[in-house]
C-alpha cells in the first residue's frame, strides 16, 4: 500500500451509498481498514455494506468524523458539507474517490475501462470472463453484476476498474491497458466543449502504458486510437476484431466474430447491437493477451448482465416490466432499438430525465430519441444534486417531444406515476423504465400496483 496510507487505520467515506463510493468501501474493508460512511437515505447498496460490517450513519455531521484518519469524498460532495468543513478545519487528510482508488490499485496491472456509454457492462463482463478463466482479477464496477452480489473485490495480478470520465477523475489512474468504448456529447457541463472532452480522452489514452483498446466505428474515438498503440473493434471492415451477421434468436444475440481473418460463432445473453460492441471490447482484450478464445466465448454466454441494465423486473398477465439506466439520447435510442427484438406488441417507455443541465444541453436530441417507443411517459427531472434551471423541467421536455406527431407522449408528475401508469398498459406490452435516478423504485411500485389490479380483476 502506498506510503500515503501507511499510518491510516480509520477511513470515512462521505456519500458512501453512491455506487463508486460503496465499491471503494468494500475494497478498503477487505484490505483491513476500519471503514465508516455517511449518507442521507437507506438503499440496497448500503444494506450490503452493513452486511460486511461497515458502519453507515444517515446524516452528515462533524461528530461522524472526529476520530478518523482519512476522509474520502466524491465529486457529488460540496465544500459546504459539514464533514468536509470539519476535516479542513481540523487538518484531517481528504482524498477524492478516484485518488484513493488510484493509490490502492497502483501496485496492480490496471485495466481501466472508460467511455461515454457501456463502460459498466464492459467492465463487469471483463471481470467475469477473467475470473472464469482463472485470472482472479481485482474488480471495481460502477454497477452490480447480476452474476455476483457485490461490485468490488480484491484479486491477484490484474485490477479491472471502471474509470469515470464524467468529472475528469479517470485521469488519476496510470493504466497498463485501457478500453475506451466510445465518445459522445456527454458531461459537457463539466468539460464545456466537445473538444475539451476529446482532449481529455486523448490524455487518458496517452497515459496508458501498453495498449488502448477502442471502438474503431466511433468517429470521435478513432482519431485518438490512431495516435497511440491500439486494437480496434466494431462492425466496420477496418477493425481487427469485428462482428458480422448479428441475429437474435431464443432470447440470445448471435454473431460471427472475425479476428485476423479467422471466424468463430459467439452467443451472448446481452441484448442489442450496443452490447455486441461491449462484448467485442472484452474479446479485443483477450486477443491482446493472446488468450485462446474458445473457452472465453463459452463463458460469455453465462454472463447475466448488470443490475438496472435492461433488467427484467417482472412478467404479469402478458405484460413485461423492465428497466434500464439509460439517461442519454444515444443510450435511450440503443435500448429502445434493442427491446424491439423481444417482439412485444408495444413498448411503453417511462422516462425520468436526469439532471437539468443535461436536458438543457440535449433537449433536441431527447425529443428525437424516443421514437422507437409506441407510448412515452415523461416525468419530472431527477436533479442528482443539481440546482434547478429556470424553464427547464419535465414539462418543458414533454413539450419538445410532443412536437413529433408520431409519438404518443404523456406527462405524469413523479408522485403520480405508480398510480397512473397502469391505465396506459395493455396486454402484450413491454413497460420500460428509463433513467439514472430513482425510476427503478417507480417500476417496482408499478409492478406491485399492476399485480394488485390483476388480482382484483
Amino acid at each position: 500500500m502506498d506510503k500515503i496510507l501507511r499510518n491510516v487505520k480509520r477511513i470515512h467515506l462521505i456519500g458512501i451509498g453512491g455506487i463508486g463510493m460503496s465499491g471503494l468501501a468494500l475494497l478498503l474493508k477487505e484490505k483491513g481498514f476500519v471503514v465508516s460512511g455517511s449518507d442521507i437515505a437507506p438503499s440496497y447498496v448500503i444494506d450490503r455494506l452493513k452486511e460486511e460490517g461497515i458502519s453507515v450513519i444517515f446524516s452528515h455531521n462533524e461528530d461522524n468524523v472526529k476520530d478518523v484518519d482519512l476522509i474520502c469524498f466524491s465529486s457529488a460532495i460540496k465544500d459546504d458539507n459539514p464533514e468536509m468543513r470539519y476535516a479542513k478545519n481540523m487538518n484531517i487528510p481528504l482524498m477524492h474517490r478516484s485518488e484513493l482508488l488510484a493509490v490502492i490499485s497502483s501496485k496492480r496491472k490496471t485495466i481501466a475501462v472508460s467511455g461515454s456509454h457501456g463502460k459498466t457492462t464492459t467492465t463487469s463482463l471483463l471481470g467475469f470472463v477473467l475470473s472464469s478463466l482463472g485470472y482472479k482479477p481485482a474488480v471495481f464496477v460502477g454497477g452490480i453484476p447480476l452474476n455476483y452480489d457485490i461490485h468490488a473485490w480484491w484479486g491477484n495480478e490484474y485490477f479491472v476498474i471502471e474509470a469515470d470520465e464524467s468529472d475528469g477523475s479517470f485521469l488519476k489512474y496510470e493504466p497498463k491497458i485501457s478500453i475506451i468504448t466510445n465518445i459522445d456529447h456527454e458531461h459537457l457541463d463539466h468539460y464545456k466543449s466537445i473538444d475539451a472532452l476529446e482532449e481529455s480522452f486523448l490524455h487518458f489514452a496517452r497515459k496508458t502504458k501498453d495498449i488502448v483498446i477502442g471502438c474503431g466505428d466511433d468517429p470521435l474515438l478513432l482519431p485518438i486510437l490512431e495516435k497511440v498503440p491500439s486494437i480496434t473493434y466494431g462492425f466496420a471492415q477496418h477493425n481487427r476484431v469485428r462482428a458480422e451477421n448479428v441475429t437474435f434468436f431464443d432470447g440470445l444475440m448471435n454473431f460471427d466474430l472475425i479476428v485476423d481473418g479467422k471466424r468463430e460463432k459467439v452467443t451472448t445473453a446481452l441484448l442489442g447491437e450496443h452490447n455486441v460492441l461491449n462484448t467485442l471490447a472484452v474479446i479485443a482484450f483477450l486477443v491482446y493477451k493472446q488468450q485462446d478464445l474458445t473457452e472465453a466465448i463459452k463463458t460469455m454466454k453465462e454472463f447475466k448482465g448488470v443490475k438496472r441494465r435492461l433488467q427484467t423486473k417482472a412478467k404479469i398477465s402478458g405484460v413485461t416490466f423492465m428497466e434500464d439506466y439509460a439517461h442519454h439520447p444515444t443510450e435511450i435510442r440503443s435500448i429502445l432499438k434493442a427491446v424491439k427484438l423481444l417482439g412485444n406488441k408495444r413498448t411503453v417507455a417511462v422516462f425520468q430525465p436526469h439532471r437539468f443541465s443535461r436536458i438543457q444541453l440535449l433537449y433536441k436530441e431527447f425529443a428525437r430519441c424516443l421514437d422507437f417507443a409506441d407510448t412515452v411517459i415523461v416525468t419530472d427531472i431527477y436533479a442528482a444534486s443539481e440546482k434547478e434551471i429556470e424553464g427547464i423541467d419535465g414539462r418543458f421536455l414533454y413539450d419538445q417531444i410532443k412536437e413529433n406527431p408520431s409519438i404518443d407522449v404523456h406527462f405524469i408528475p413523479r408522485d403520480e406515476l405508480i398510480e397512473r401508469i397502469p391505465a396506459h398498459i395493455r396486454e402484450g406490452d413491454l413497460v420500460l423504465g428509463l433513467g439514472a435516478g430513482d425510476i427503478n423504485n417507480v417500476i417496482d411500485g408499478v409492478v406491485d400496483e399492476f399485480r394488485k389490479n390483476q388480482v382484483k380483476a
